[in-house]
């Protein structure tokens, strides 16, 4: 197994069910998240900057394959405002359209008006089984 990191801002209390697209097999796991790499609703993350949003029970992350090997995750909800931020693959970095926060991808604030940083969480890649759990 891989660590890869993940990050989650202050979400808000949305109460979306975790779902990763219809028919997913993206669940809970236990008091974590569990997302299946083999399944078609998530083929995005088979690829190097590819992206998909998964539904946590408070929170839509925005999951992000960085390179072969690591995956990173981030709250979709900015710690300014509360829109949702979007990865940039160019700059390898998290730009939120609303006001212009943008944060690099171990979620500290690289410009503002954002004042905090994205809280940084672990994960667990298992190349072997594609499935990667997120520490909720």
């Amino acid at each position: 197994m891989t660590a890869a990191s993940v990050l989650v801002g202050c979400p808000a209390d949305t109460g979306l069910a975790p779902d990763a697209g219809p028919g997913s097999t993206t669940a809970m796991c236990g008091i974590n998240l569990c997302v299946d790499l083999k399944d078609a609703a998530n083929t995005a993350l088979t690829m190097v900057d590819g992206t998909l949003t998964i539904r946590a029970p408070s929170d839509e992350i925005l999951v992000i394959r960085t390179s072969p090997t690591a995956i990173v995750a981030v709250s979709e909800i900015c710690t300014h405002a509360g829109c949702s931020v979007r990865y940039d693959h160019v700059g390898k970095v998290l730009n939120c359209p609303c006001h212009g926060s943008r944060y690099s991808l171990t979620g500290t604030v690289l410009r503002g008006p954002a004042t905090r940083s994205l809280q940084s969480y672990t994960a667990q890649l298992d190349q072997s089984t594609d499935l990667l759990t997120i520490m909720l």
